[in-house]
């Protein structure tokens, strides 16, 4: 057993391989078990490879924490945590209303005893792992693919529980390396009580807004510093007023001086999910169907929130975080596509793909073994690609519409109820199955929203009667009698959400809690459509879970091919699990003409003020006019540096993570990624792969200028 080596190379034939030459060291995100294998110091890191990385001792990876679906880093020996002002936006949200608007004017504690409940927010810290692929493959030799699947959850599950018996005070998580393949279990200490400490007003942490985000140049202080909290003895423990700050075993120290041009820097963090070992076919779903819907469809609904909030100012605040989210990943699915046609990144990959197969074909052991395998692959993409509208319209139709989802949660429940013949069986059905059914309709009835459900239904509707062939929904075109133009769907959906109680949520919640048996016995159009929805999720979930079963199996060899083609052994995508990635402070150019420096700086902010995405706070303009930017001035820029850009390999999940320069200190926050970059997803590339960080320096100037948080600042460990 080894502290956290982040593992591990392909498996073939039972054996790891970790040996191996990285031919493009500034590419990937490297598990840390490689570190061995590349030459860092080279690169410039000027500390010891062991203070980076030390699996029988202490390193800089036990400052390094994972917050929610972000990364974070501890500052102090009393639990502070640094990470960004958009992974803490939903907690402030959370707090805050008309009254105290937390989201405009920031949040402070000026002690611990101020501090609020990041109510929800989970933090861990990876304590060790193991391979444990064989036992997840265990027993699935001769299976069929959906009953392998099924028996590697089994397994996961089995190995799980008997992990978590066995380490009480931690938690086991299994992740997936490489797909049908190798597996390995990772031990993770929790946190529970997290209190926010200091978050900027959003004209700080996100300045710019959407118009700014995922671009370049950047001008953004997103940051925040957030404080984990345990029980007296130690242990996890959600909040208490008992309970004490955490004590890390680790924390970074912040170097005040910044980095220059040029300079190396590194960053470890939980990069979230990257796609760069998936075939072809899954490159050409994404490129022609999956990013375009999703992006044009959260389009859609963020503008119905946002026009919503500018009638009623209450609903701004309520619809903040779920626009910021939809926006993010409108706008990032958006570089990507851009990202796919710049680069014609599906052609070079079927083009890859096509030597792959010549290589399997002109060798007899090779093509008795993988010679099908990519063929089979295809076939599962195409069968994929034709009823593609279809499948994204299920993906999304209950997340967009709650009573549609109310009644295909509820339509089990009715089908088995309606067939009971006595009162009896009826009133022991009700008895029984209450509870169940209560906690089943939380999660649609906790989404309705009058001011969108009608205006939601409509949409999705309208998009899913036009559906045809093998993609269409019949029960869609029914319910609108085969009228499917728009004003007769806005009709009918006005009179069934009048007449139905399925469009009241308290008239839902009242039958919930009384009169179950009458909800039970609704068989009005919403009740007909959720069946009818129902059943065709049930069959595109199966159908999901074939073609995943069937591609579990086929991607393990298509590794394995892949590798033996190559030569070499590859870095795993990165799946959430803890990863270092290096390079420098770097410019780039994204266009022809044009040369993106790799600083900002507050003169930059200055100019972007006063429009409705770029307020600035009038502390802010008056301390540029008084050039009171000491002692955090940039030498050679003579400005306050705010943000920088580097040609790290980063993704989502990075969001937080600390970068850090050769000495292994803290000189900003990775917060984004330039528009070209949003195609790391699937490919990197140093020519535009840029990822963008909030400078240490102005992190510190906003705290002693801006906020007058010194309280903070003393907390901290500065370097001489």
């Amino acid at each position: 057993m080894k502290k956290i080596s982040l593992l591990l190379c392909i498996l073939i034939g039972g054996t790891i391989l970790t040996s191996h030459t990285v031919s493009n060291p500034d590419e990937d995100m490297f598990p840390l078990s490689e570190l061995k294998n590349i030459n860092v110091k080279k690169a410039g890191l000027k500390i010891k490879p062991e203070e980076l990385y030390n699996p029988n001792g202490t390193s800089l990876i036990d400052a390094i924490v994972r917050v929610g679906g972000c990364t974070g880093s501890f500052l102090s020996n009393d639990g502070l945590i640094i990470t960004n002002h958009h992974c803490a936006f939903s907690f402030v949200q959370a707090i805050s209303n008309v009254q105290k608007d937390y989201i405009k004017y920031g949040f402070l504690a000026q002690s611990k005893e101020q501090e609020v409940p990041a109510k929800g927010l989970v933090c861990k810290i990876t304590n060790s792992y193991k391979d444990v692929s064989s036992d997840v493959l265990a027993g699935t030799a001769n299976l069929s693919s959906v009953d392998r699947l099924k028996k590697i959850a089994e397994n996961i599950k089995a190995i799980t529980k008997k992990e978590n018996e066995l380490n009480p005070t931690l938690e086991c998580e299994i992740s997936e390396m490489f797909t049908g393949k190798t597996y390995v279990l990772f031990r993770y200490k929790l946190l529970k009580d997290v209190r926010l400490v200091y978050v900027p007003p959003t004209s700080i942490g996100a300045y710019g807004g959407e118009i700014d985000n995922w671009e370049w140049p950047r001008h953004s202080g997103d940051f925040a510093f957030l404080r984990a909290y345990v029980a007296p003895d130690g242990s996890a423990s959600e909040y208490n007023e008992k309970n004490i700050p955490y004590k890390p075993v680790k924390f970074l120290t912040v170097n005040p001086s910044g980095v220059n041009e040029n300079d190396f820097v590194f960053i470890l963090g939980y990069p979230g999910r990257t796609y760069r070992h998936q075939p072809a076919g899954f490159f050409e779903y994404h490129e022609k169907y999956l990013l375009s819907y999703i992006s044009n469809l959260f389009d859609w609904r963020i503008q119905q929130m946002e026009n919503l909030g500018k009638k009623d100012y209450s609903l701004s605040i309520k619809y903040a975080a779920k626009i910021k989210s939809l926006a993010n990943t409108a706008k990032n699915f958006k570089g990507k596509l851009q990202g796919f046609r710049r680069s014609d990144l599906t052609k070079q990959k079927r083009s890859d793909e096509n030597q792959l197969n010549q290589f399997i074909q002109a060798n007899a052991e090779l093509k008795e073994k993988y010679g099908n395998v990519i063929s089979s692959i295809d076939n599962i993409y195409s069968q994929m690609m034709q009823i593609a509208s279809k499948n994204m319209w299920l993906d999304q139709v209950y997340q967009v519409c709650p009573q549609v989802f109310a009644a295909a949660t509820l339509m089990p429940y009715s089908i088995a109820y309606q067939k009971l013949k006595t009162s009896a069986e009826k009133e022991k059905f009700i008895k029984d199955e209450h509870e169940a059914i209560k906690k089943a309709m939380a999660k649609p009835m906790g989404m309705y929203d009058t001011n969108l459900d009608k205006s939601a239904f409509v949409k999705m509707m309208s998009d899913g009667a036009a559906l045809q062939g093998k993609n269409e929904i019949p029960a869609i075109r029914n319910l609108f009698n085969g009228n499917t133009s728009i004003e007769n769907i806005e009709k009918v959906t006005n009179e069934i959400f009048t007449k139905s109680g399925w469009g009241d949520a308290k008239k839902m919640e009242e039958l919930l809690s009384g009169d179950l048996a009458k909800l039970l016995s609704i068989n009005d159009e919403f009740a007909i459509l959720g069946e009818a929805i129902q059943d065709a999720y049930s069959k595109h979930t199966f159908e999901t879970q074939v073609r995943n079963g069937e591609l579990s199996r086929l991607m393990a060899s298509y590794v394995e091919a892949k590798q033996l083609w190559k030569k070499s052994s590859f870095i795993p995508d990165a799946n959430a699990t803890l990863r270092f990635t290096y390079g420098y402070i770097k410019g780039y150019s994204p266009n022809d003409g044009v040369y993106a420096k790799p600083f900002t700086t507050l003169r930059g902010v200055i100019e972007k003020s006063d429009t409705m995405e770029f307020q600035l706070l009038d502390v802010i303009r008056e301390l540029y006019a008084a050039k009171d930017i000491a002692p955090y001035a940039h030498p050679t820029l003579n400005d306050l540096p705010i943000d920088l850009l580097y040609n790290l390999d980063t993704t989502g999940g990075n969001s937080g993570s600390p970068v850090m320069n050769a000495k292994g200190q803290l000189i900003g926050v990775n917060f984004d990624r330039a528009f070209t970059a949003t195609i790391n997803d699937y490919a990197w590339n140093e020519s535009y792969s840029r990822s963008v960080g909030v400078d240490i320096r102005y992190v510190l100037w906003v705290l002693q200028k801006v906020a007058k948080a010194n309280h903070i600042v003393n907390e901290l460990s500065l370097a001489k």
